[in-house]
């Protein structure tokens, strides 16, 4: 009022102040969210520094948490910072313990119950070493045969871990059971590309016939 009585137009700064509130509004907005998810998840404790998840489409160790975002180191040592408020859903690979969920083709005239043994052998002889017993919680559980496939028979099964140990236990398992195929007799299917020859094509001579002008 003091300014427009002395003469200044005051129109362009209302017009200034407007368009300035309005962009502090709409990122307070977005401040506000970032919190207020974030309060939400860390007390719901969903996920702790160390733990590995997946955010969105980003999966790696929880390095830092913020009350706005979530720092995640990948596999690759990259660093993704993710805001709050872009977090939609957590997947929490490594809460309380894990599992190690392996499907095995094998061939479809194969004997479905001795490969059930032979994994199931493998499991036992893993707890029994020190260095896998600390990790393994408990024995094989065999879903049975999964599935059909157009070449194999595939089997389901899977081992209960520490939260950690799913993932050297699933490929310590899958080492062994490649070395036991072997030595069982156990095959290993793989789909095949038959080549035929091609069948050779006569081409015709181009005709040589020479023809007189009219």
């Amino acid at each position: 009022m003091v300014l427009s009585e002395i003469g200044v137009n005051i129109a362009p700064l209302l017009a200034g102040a407007g368009i300035v509130g309005v962009a502090i509004g709409f990122g307070s907005q977005k401040l506000v969210q970032d919190v207020i998810t974030g309060v939400f998840l860390l007390l719901e404790n969903t996920m702790q520094v160390g733990d590995v998840v997946k955010v969105g489409d980003q999966t790696g160790v929880v390095e830092s948490l913020s009350v706005r975002t979530i720092r995640l180191r990948t596999e690759d040592a990259s660093v993704v910072v993710i805001p709050f408020s872009a977090v939609t859903t957590v997947i929490n690979m490594t809460r309380d313990y894990s599992r190690a969920v392996i499907s095995i083709n094998v061939a479809a005239g194969d004997d479905v119950d001795r490969v059930v043994d032979t994994m199931r052998a493998i499991v036992n002889e893993m707890r029994e070493e020190a260095a896998w017993s600390a990790i393994i919680l408990d024995e094989l559980e065999v879903f049975g045969l999964d599935r059909f496939t157009d070449t194999a028979l595939q089997i389901k099964c899977r081992i209960m871990c520490t939260p950690f140990g799913r993932w050297p236990v699933g490929r310590e398992f899958n080492r062994r059971l490649k070395s036991r195929f072997q030595v069982v007799g156990v095959p290993t299917p793989f789909s095949a590309l038959t080549l035929l020859p091609a069948t050779p094509v006569a081409i015709p001579e181009p005709s040589r016939e020479v023809i007189s002008p009219a």
